[in-house]
């Protein structure tokens, strides 16, 4: 069942500019968090594209991620509320970051065991994957696809230089995939 605050919060986002700001808890086992000691300092603004709620009472929301913003301040009210600094991306058009996207996708090919040499062109897109024109939104794409934890995830997205994120990228994916525990 997903919290009402969060109903509240996406009800809002839908009624006025759809915005709203996606951060992590530091601790799953929080239900009721609503100070900033107990989430994390960087999220994502993002635009919130579609809610379903679930047979099951679920909410199912989905997002369109714009930027990465320190949190500065949590409001506790009706839903939180959060005041925030978009956070300034780095390296994203150097040649250094041009050239490492190349890598990242080969990287992610070996990880994910795809093989993107036998698709038509443009068709990566059908996998999520940007092309390697922008850097920072590969890094990201490719992040979100990792079968990485919380933790790792957090390190990525708030790494705000371009080449050290998709640098990060690479070594995680060369360690291979976390095995299944049975």
């Amino acid at each position: 069942m997903a919290r009402e605050k969060t109903r509240r919060a996406v009800e809002h986002a839908l009624a006025g500019d759809r915005r709203v700001v996606v951060v992590a808890q530091k601790s799953g086992t929080d239900d009721r968090p609503g100070t900033a000691d107990v989430l994390h300092s960087v999220g994502v603004i993002a635009n919130v594209v579609d809610r379903q709620t679930q047979v099951d009472g679920a909410l199912k929301v989905t997002v369109c991620g714009l930027q990465r913003a320190g949190i500065v301040r949590v409001t506790d009210g009706e839903f939180l509320a959060t005041e925030v600094k978009v956070i300034e991306e780095q390296g994203r058009q150097s040649k250094e970051a041009g050239a490492l996207s190349s890598a990242v996708l080969n990287a992610y090919e070996t990880y994910a065991d795809v093989d993107f040499s036998a698709l038509a062109p443009g068709s990566k897109a059908r996998f999520s994957m940007p092309s390697v024109g922008d850097p920072s939104q590969l890094a990201d794409t490719v992040a979100a696809l990792l079968s990485a934890g919380i933790e790792q995830k957090q390190r990525l997205l708030e790494t705000s230089d371009v080449v050290a994120r998709l640098k990060s990228l690479i070594e995680i994916m060369s360690a291979g995939r976390p095995k299944a525990v049975a």
